[in-house]
């Protein structure tokens, strides 16, 4: 395995940690007013225990993860855009409205593909 794709790897894995703390989806910020978050979001609280209510917070998740904005890659939803991984994960979150399960397992697999 190559280090993109152990990242890709363990980013997938807090994406779904951060989904079993919190069950409910939140779209247009990383933690929502119904105690959920969005796919960065649960990949912060997948590694980081949060308080219950975090509302405006930002994590930093690309500091932990350097593919996060060194790679880019085209919308797999369909659409035009060509975004660093980071920025397609909150896209794909609230454009495509895709489960957080879902963008886990794209990064998980899409995400690692050479350019």
């Amino acid at each position: 395995m190559t280090a993109v794709q152990d990242e890709a790897s363990d980013l997938a894995q807090a994406i779904m940690t951060g989904v079993g703390r919190r069950p409910v989806q939140s779209f247009g910020e990383y933690f929502g007013e119904n105690g959920g978050s969005d796919a960065l979001g649960a990949a912060y609280e997948g590694i980081f225990l949060l308080p219950r209510d975090v509302r405006g917070f930002h994590p930093r998740v690309w500091r932990l993860f350097d593919f996060l904005e060194s790679t880019v890659r085209h919308c797999p939803g369909g659409c035009h855009k060509h975004l660093p991984i980071a920025a397609l994960m909150v896209h794909l979150n609230d454009d495509h409205e895709w489960s957080r399960e879902r963008i886990a397992d794209w990064v998980r697999g899409e995400a690692v593909q050479k350019s």
